[in-house]
């Protein structure tokens, strides 16, 4: 019952992003460098193992989920690291940009959400935009670039 619970906040969470910024994420980008040059992974658990070697994230984390975009499901999928961050998984650069600018576009509420980006892979944490939960657990995602390669972003 838990794990359903998690997938549906999960997808909740997801789904009030494209609810709410639809319009705003049709313009964005993830950045203006290309993401050629960053560490790409084969899966969704390397991200995660990965990330998990360097981060507190959550012991026995949840199952992965389904990403939603504008128009229905990307070719991505994701796992919650704590109830604020998250890593994402893309099939596709355009399924990376798209997750990332609906993800970004969360920042307009006030506050930031912070990435560290890898190629095929980010991981997010939206605990300042009050999105998802109301015990954030921030995470200081620059850690992850030295060891991991990633490129930290904040977005405001």
């Amino acid at each position: 019952m838990m794990l359903k619970n998690r997938v549906a906040v999960t997808a909740g969470f997801l789904t009030l992003l494209v609810g709410a910024c639809s319009a705003c994420a049709a313009g964005s980008a993830a950045t203006n460098d290309s993401p050629d040059d960053l560490p790409s992974v084969s899966s969704l658990e390397e991200a995660r193992q990965a990330v998990s070697g360097q981060l507190e994230c959550l012991d026995d984390p949840p199952a992965s989920t389904a990403v939603m975009g504008d128009a229905g499901q990307i070719p991505a999928e994701s796992v919650k690291c704590t109830q604020t961050v998250e890593i994402f998984y893309f099939e596709s650069l355009d399924a990376r940009d798209e997750a990332y600018g609906l993800m970004a576009s969360a920042a307009q509420s006030g506050g930031s959400v912070y990435f560290a980006e890898g190629r095929n892979w980010f991981v997010v944490d939206y605990s300042e935009v009050g999105v998802g939960t109301t015990d954030p657990e921030p995470l200081d995602l620059s850690v992850l670039s030295a060891p991991l390669g990633t490129r930290f972003t904040e977005v405001k």
